[in-house]
């Protein structure tokens, strides 16, 4: 059976677990030194010994920096107690003073730097485990050698010393030297490969550059015996990037019809988002023995298991390719608004499947996202939480989700895809980070109006919204009158635009009620002679929430026979398929196939006057489930 959601996102929060193992529970905040400096490129050059006894790396990191105050005479460094620091260098030759205390290599500079001056430190490390400074990872497949790194949130510092926080991004030159046999695959560009000898071993250096600026959990490394996939993004203004996928060779056939989509799907982002903002390198996926994916910049460490071909896991694929623009372009500036990274990825999967099946799909696909008993706390993350899962929880994927999509409905779909284009092109975010703050202030440019309203509560508070509501339609004055009357039931309110569908004899037409109190009532007036049929509460599916309809005691009972849309729709695993009736009758309620086969007998008997509904749970007339497909009921 294949891992539900919830199982695949609980194989993402491992990242948070393994990176525990390596330092505080609580997410380290950057020192008060660690404020004085700014990192603008490091240069990783590290030695990979599979061994499955005992594995070992070797490797060298150079640090650029830049300094962002006067008087600067040491540099506190995130280097985990996994790492054995051999040696500490100005870059030069020169040898540095260094201590360590408690995940912190503290460097001494042999000259202070101006304000803005740049100077370099290269330290020198080894380490031994199966799982280094929880976040690089040696596994085997029969006697293959597979090592992979996952750094999120915290565990870069594990494998190789850096400021580790995901605020400071640099560009990157990371060589990696591995067994012959084994190719070595990482971010941004290949430079060259060069042929080495390292433990009395034939080895081959790979040597990557990624020249866009990077935080350093995105840092990576994918290497064992791969087959590379090659395809092309052709750009609308005639541009062309590589498309590079690292796959087993056993999984080969099935990748090849997996990833046939990475063109496509790079063009719909590129559309409403903004060009792929790494073009000048690639895009691709390196296969590895995990659930679920890590959005690596530009090379997605991406499940083996995930390769089945038969698209299965597409809504993976594309959540970690959405995170090249939210997470790798566009990174919160600390775990706090991990739902700029996340959130966003999530709605992109929805997004992704409405561009192909049309708005059914959307909203069936947003049902799939509200599951809040998988929800521990509002999405705007605690700060001093000790817990490193709680970063990861559920609800800045799927909650967070659902809140884009409420917003979009607030906004618009011009004004909202408008916002996001012109985030994703910012140059104060573009390459750099964000707060939530950040996100609320270009979204209410582009509204014009404060949207506190909505921010605030579903960004900060952990209820649900639940609504009970009832209709009635009576005579007055020689008109027709449509009382809707809400509720909200949770204990704090909530202020939301709700969409109505009132479904009239004359013709259904659609009307918003701004609904912010304990108690509200609203009048619709319908000609004389009018009849309304039925009311649906937001029939486009855009407010999350419970909604309980409640009879009113007053009659309703329709002037006219009428079938209405099942609901949901489309559905798995039961539907409803609602009537109505101006008096007793006779029902007959069938459904056929597209050939006009019929499928099922739902109703054949009397009904009462009023509104009824009948569901039906996609069998047929021999309780066999039929296939996915168009259906009709007469």
């Amino acid at each position: 059976l294949a891992p539900d959601r919830d199982m695949l996102r609980k194989s993402e929060i491992l990242r948070a677990l393994r990176a525990s193992a390596a330092s505080d529970l609580l997410a380290p905040p950057p020192t008060e030194n660690q404020l004085l400096y700014d990192v603008i490129h490091y240069d990783l050059d590290i030695g990979l010994k599979p061994d499955q006894t005992l594995s070992r790396i070797e490797g060298s990191v150079r640090m650029t920096s830049v300094a962002l105050a006067a008087g600067l005479a040491a540099v506190d460094i995130d280097a985990a107690d996994a790492l054995q620091i051999t040696g500490v260098t100005d870059g030069a030759g020169n040898d540095l003073e260094w201590t360590e205390n408690s995940d912190i290599l503290t460097v001494a500079l042999a000259a202070i730097p101006g304000l803005g001056d740049t100077f370099a430190i290269e330290i020198t490390y080894r380490a031994s485990g199966m799982t280094i400074g929880g976040g690089l990872f040696f596994s085997w497949d029969d006697a293959i050698p597979i090592v992979y790194s996952l750094s999120q949130p915290w565990a870069a510092r594990g494998w190789w010393p850096c400021k580790d926080q995901p605020d400071d991004k640099a560009t990157f030159d990371l060589a990696f030297s591995v067994p012959e046999n084994l190719t070595a695959a990482s971010n941004g560009l290949l430079v060259e490969t060069t042929p080495e000898t390292r433990w009395n071993a034939p080895y081959v250096r790979w040597h990557w550059r990624e020249s866009y600026p990077m935080s350093t959990y995105l840092a990576s490394v994918a290497a064992t015996i791969y087959t590379r996939i090659d395809d092309w993004f052709y750009t609308p203004e005639g541009d062309t990037m590589p498309v590079t996928h690292y796959v087993y060779p056993a999984l080969e056939a099935a990748a090849r019809v997996d990833l046939d989509i990475a063109a496509s799907s790079l063009e719909f982002f590129s559309e409403i988002f903004c060009m792929y903002p790494f073009l000048a390198e690639k895009y691709g996926i390196a296969t590895c023995p995990f659930g679920g994916g890590m959005e690596h910049q530009t090379l997605t460490s991406y499940g083996s298991m995930l390769i089945r071909g038969d698209h299965f896991y597409d809504w993976i694929y594309v959540h970690e390719l959405a995170h090249q623009w939210f997470g790798d372009l566009i990174t919160c500036k600390n775990w706090v608004h991990i739902w700029l990274n996340e959130g966003f990825a999530s709605y992109a999967e929805a997004l992704w499947f409405e561009h192909l099946e049309g708005p059914e799909r959307l909203k069936s696909y947003l049902e799939q996202q509200d599951h809040p008993w998988a929800w521990e706390g509002p999405i705007l993350r605690d700060p001093d939480n000790t817990d490193p899962w709680y970063y990861f929880d559920n609800v800045v994927y799927d909650k967070a989700s659902w809140v884009l999509h409420m917003l979009r409905h607030v906004m618009g779909d011009e004004v909202f895809f408008t916002t996001l284009r012109d985030y994703c092109a910012d140059p104060r975010y573009r390459y750099s980070n964000v707060e939530t703050a950040d996100f609320r202030a270009i979204c209410e440019a582009h509204h014009g109006a404060s949207l506190g309203w909505f921010f605030n509560p579903w960004l900060t508070r952990d209820d649900r919204l639940s609504y009970r509501w009832s209709y009635a339609a009576y005579e007055i004055g020689g008109a027709l009158n449509l009382t809707i009357a809400v509720d909200q039931v949770q204990d704090s309110l909530y202020a939301m635009p709700v969409d109505f569908r009132i479904v009239a004899s004359s013709g259904p037409f659609d009307t918003t009620l701004w609904i912010d109190d304990r108690h509200e009532e609203f009048h619709v007036s319908l000609d004389a002679g009018d009849a309304v049929l039925d009311v649906i509460f937001d029939p486009g599916h855009w407010v999350l929430c419970d909604k309980t309809a409640v009879t009113t005691g007053v009659p309703q009972v329709p002037a006219a026979a009428f079938l209405d849309q099942n609901v949901p729709n489309p559905f798995n695993p039961t539907t409803t398929i609602r009537f109505g009736l101006p008096s007793a009758s006779r029902v007959s309620l069938r459904v056929y196939d597209i050939r006009g086969s019929l499928v099922a007998v739902l109703a054949a008997r009397p009904y009462d006057s009023g509104n009824h509904g009948v569901a039906w749970d996609g069998t047929n007339a021999r309780g066999e489930p039929v296939s996915s497909g168009n259906y009709f009921a007469k």
